[in-house]
């Protein structure tokens, strides 16, 4: 692949990029820190200007697939396929899901290669951080191996991972089964029932859907709405083949909504939809803390987060384009911990 070919992947939040010769002071300032580099294997440690200058000429001599990890900011990170999947992050970049986002898009593209069977990586025994960003994404522990840290000057055990192209295929469909339920991703073919769950008492506890929406709305929605991998994605929640409702994630905040028709409240269907759905979000990402918000005169949806473990962690107001003006809603957050899966 020439330098050239590797193109310029997005992201939700995120620009993956070639290096260019201006990312070294940023490359020196994130691997510089300690903090970086004692969890990775080849580069020298002190750091310097010479190092990066030197990586990124290497980098677009050999035409590798290395990317800069990129946010509003400037360049955040680095990430490539070299011949192993491999990635760090700015410490000030941490915490913020920056690299499983990363990480997916560069495995959804490699895997593109309908040569590439399988894509390999590793990671330091004690970066738990980095081992669960690889086993959301589907990897497989294959054995315990020694990599030399050379920040570190010495042989570290590592456990060493596989993902394979059946296990990301697989990973790539979000469908939940329930008792009763089926969420799955929404269709082209939904559209229609889709824009007839948008009434007035759904349309007021939700922030942008307004009381009524046209069809050709309801197919922008349904079709903006697909899966893709990251955790920003509108499913449907379907009974007996008919949509009933709908769920979502978001990624910044990380936050949870969904909505049922009224024909179908009362019956605990908005329960057993968002604990699958939960049970599911932690198992496939790295997530740690989810978010809710609900109106004050929406108890029903109050009482059904608490269920799984969600708490009050603050109060103010909201705005629904299906209200007059904002109402007081307060902000629910369960962690990956405290979430009560059976209930």
């Amino acid at each position: 692949m020439s330098r050239a070919a590797l193109p310029t992947l997005r992201t939700p939040r995120l620009t993956l990029r070639p290096l260019h010769d201006s990312d070294a002071p940023a490359i020196v300032a994130g691997v510089g820190n300690y903090d970086v580099a004692k969890w990775l294997s080849s580069l020298p440690y002190p750091y310097g200007q010479d190092d990066a200058a030197f990586f990124i000429e290497k980098t677009m001599e050999n035409a590798t697939r290395v990317w800069a990890i990129c946010e509003d900011d400037g360049l955040v990170g680095v990430i490539g396929l070299d011949p192993d999947l491999g990635y760090w992050l700015a410490r000030p970049a941490w915490g913020k899901g920056y690299a499983f986002e990363a990480a997916r898009k560069v495995v959804a593209h490699c895997f593109e290669d309908p040569k590439l069977d399988a894509i390999d990586s590793a990671y330091f025994v004690g970066n738990a951080r980095s081992g669960a960003i690889l086993q959301a994404l589907g990897f497989q522990k294959t054995h315990l191996k020694k990599i030399e840290a050379k920040p570190r000057s010495q042989e570290v055990d590592a456990h060493a991972m596989r993902l394979t192209r059946e296990d990301w295929e697989a990973r790539e469909s979000f469908v939940v089964h329930t008792d009763r339920l089926v969420i799955r991703p929404l269709r082209t073919s939904d559209a229609e029932a889709f824009m007839s769950l948008a009434v007035p008492e759904v349309a007021r506890n939700l922030r942008q859907m307004p009381d009524g929406i046209s069809l050709e709305t309801a197919r922008h929605i349904v079709a903006d709405a697909g899966f893709k991998g990251d955790a920003e994605f509108l499913n449907a929640i379907e009974k007996d083949g008919k949509l009933i409702g709908a769920i979502e994630m978001h990624i910044d905040p990380v936050s949870v909504g969904y909505f049922l028709h009224p024909d179908w409240w009362g019956q605990g269907l908005a329960s057993e939809a968002l604990g699958a759905f939960l049970t599911e979000v932690f198992a496939r990402f790295p997530i740690n803390r989810i978010v809710a918000d609900v109106f004050t005169d929406n108890p029903a949806s109050a009482t059904v987060l608490r269920k799984f473990g969600f708490v009050e962690v603050g109060r103010g107001t909201g705005v629904s384009k299906a209200r007059l003006e904002p109402a007081p809603n307060v902000e629910y957050a369960v962690t990956r911990d405290s979430f009560k899966a059976d209930r």
